[in-house]
């Protein structure tokens, strides 16, 4: 499954490059993500989400650990997910890309994922329908964040 888009952010392309490595952001900007925080492992360190979604069949908690891809500042952050339940798994990777734009940042993203498991035998579009509507609220919530931090 692939999701494609591009978001307009009023904040630098600085602003936005930190506030997508930041946890406290992410956790405030995520739609049922309860915490954030990092940990460490011997293959380096790792973001811990707990998301609690509010998508039908689709209830959690889950542990979700994002973990750094490709990162060049300020411009392309990728992030990792692989996320399992007893729903199954999922593996995920998203880069985002970051340019200037007259009024602050075009974020465009680019998502892949393979899902295994029951979670794999849900209809693609409603999988994308729930995806679209936490991504509507994230970017709401993640500009709101954004544009508290100082330059």
């Amino acid at each position: 499954m692939e999701i494609t888009g591009s978001q307009k952010i009023k904040a630098s392309r600085l602003q936005v490059f930190n506030a997508l490595l930041n946890p406290e952001v992410l956790k405030s900007s995520i739609p049922g993500c309860d915490t954030a925080e990092f940990v460490d492992f011997p293959t380096g360190r790792q973001l811990k989400l707990t998301v609690s979604p509010n998508v039908p069949g689709l209830k959690g908690p889950y542990t979700i650990f994002l973990q750094t891809g490709e990162v060049i500042p300020p411009s392309r952050v990728v992030l990792i997910a692989e996320p399992s339940s007893s729903m199954g798994s999922v593996r995920a990777t998203c880069t985002t890309d970051l340019t200037d734009d007259a009024d602050g940042t075009l974020l465009s993203y680019n998502a892949n994922a393979q899902l295994e498991g029951k979670i794999a035998a849900t209809p693609e579009i409603m999988i994308k329908g729930a995806v679209k509507m936490a991504l509507d609220q994230f970017f709401k919530n993640f500009e709101k964040q954004v544009s508290s931090i100082r330059a």
